[in-house]
């Protein structure tokens, strides 16, 4: 499944990255000093934040929207590049 994550698209909306895979898209706000490591977002078609989602349910539409597990590790990889936020 093709996928692309923008750094820079996310920023506007005050997260670290931007992935959009399949017809789905998804925010991630990294947090530097916090029990949580990352905050997870659903957005709509037209780039909106709708709602904050749980780990265990981007990890499910990660697995469930991409091809392989490398895939997903992959995609993983790349979202902890985005910028930190406290």
């Amino acid at each position: 499944m093709v996928h692309e994550i923008d750094y820079a698209a996310a920023e506007t909306k005050g997260c670290s990255s931007k992935l959009t895979i399949a017809h789905k898209i998804f925010y991630v706000r990294l947090i530097e000093s916090s029990t949580h490591l990352a905050r997870y977002f659903a957005g709509d078609q037209k780039g909106k934040i709708t709602k904050e989602i749980s780990p265990n349910e981007f990890d499910f539409w990660l697995k469930t929207l991409a091809d392989t597990e490398e895939e997903t590790e992959k995609i993983k990889k790349r979202l902890i590049l985005g910028r930190k936020y406290l």
